[in-house]
């Protein structure tokens, strides 16, 4: 994963996929996510006029699972099920050993 640390964002559109970002600021920019890769965020700041965007790949899941949910019986209950487990805080990762 590619660092980012530390830079100021303006107006631009920035594809957050397969980057860390820490201790950035951004204004007035969409951040979007591919689905082709994780992102982190670490103590950044993103003003509220900044937009978030699905393209690529994560929107076609996130259309596969709108379309789940209104489908009713057991697809909606698969993307339910889903939607739950996205809530779920994210587990975190073990220490190095000897850390």
């Amino acid at each position: 994963m590619k660092t980012v640390r530390g830079k100021s964002f303006s107006g631009q559109r920035l594809v957050l996929d397969g980057k860390c970002f820490i201790e950035c600021h951004f204004a007035n920019c969409t951040l979007v996510a591919e689905g082709n890769g994780l992102f982190e965020m670490q103590d950044c700041k993103i003003e509220e006029d900044c937009r978030f965007a699905v393209e690529g790949p994560g929107q076609v899941l996130l259309h596969m699972l709108k379309l789940m949910l209104h489908s009713g019986g057991w697809m909606a209950r698969v993307a339910d099920n889903v939607l739950h487990t996205v809530r779920l805080p994210p587990k975190t990762k073990a220490p190095p050993a000897g850390a």
